[in-house]
């Protein structure tokens, strides 16, 4: 029978490029009840354990920040993850209701399937995350709303290589979703695009 306090160790796997065994355990070990504590007053976290409730901030959040750039008169630069998608259906539904144009917004959405040669998913593919994008967000909101076609990028084959430039273009992003819940980290084969985010 296993005694408790038994020893395992392990090492960090080797397609991880962060391998600092020290900062991982570190961050390990913070406990639930701190993590909505940040030293930093600027940088909020929130504990959302209600998905319904997530999904709702998650929309009321993008709306907000889309209206409110609309009233400064300014431009809107999004960094927007595939999944999870309700918070997307929620945020459509609002634009609708308060008919709320994003003509103003240029979005870079950070998901796409790729083979093992670098080609990245057509949008007619039924897996493709842009086709989920499409299906669960844009296409929800009314056309007349919408982003003009040209302002709303994917991580395609054609258009990675300058996707950075193309955010830095214009002034970096304002903001950057994370992609939350289960899944798998997606990365085209041979690049490295790293993104800088604006406050």
């Amino acid at each position: 029978m296993p005694q408790q306090g038994d020893a395992f160790s392990y090492g960090l796997s080797s397609f991880i490029s962060f391998r600092d065994q020290e900062a991982c355990a570190r961050v390990r070990a913070i406990r639930r009840a701190d993590l909505q504590a940040h030293p930093n007053p600027d940088f909020h976290i929130k504990v959302i354990d209600d998905a319904s409730v997530f999904y709702q901030r998650f929309a009321d959040d993008l709306v907000g920040r889309i209206r409110s750039s609309r009233d400064a008169g300014q431009r809107l630069v999004l960094i927007l993850p595939c999944g999870p998608v309700p918070q997307f259906e929620l945020a459509a539904q609002m634009i609708n209701a308060e008919r709320l144009t994003l003509h103003h917004v240029r979005t870079f959405n950070m998901d796409e399937y790729a083979n093992e040669d670098g080609e990245t998913a057509p949008v007619t593919w039924e897996g493709s995350f842009q086709r989920a994008m499409f299906a669960n967000f844009f296409d929800k909101i009314d056309p007349d709303l919408r982003p003009p076609g040209a302002q709303i990028h994917f991580p395609t084959t054609s258009e990675l290589p300058g996707y950075s430039d193309a955010i830095q273009e214009l002034g970096g992003a304002d903001v950057c979703y994370g992609g939350i819940g289960w899944g798998r980290t997606y990365r085209v084969l041979g690049t490295s695009a790293w993104l800088r985010v604006r406050r």
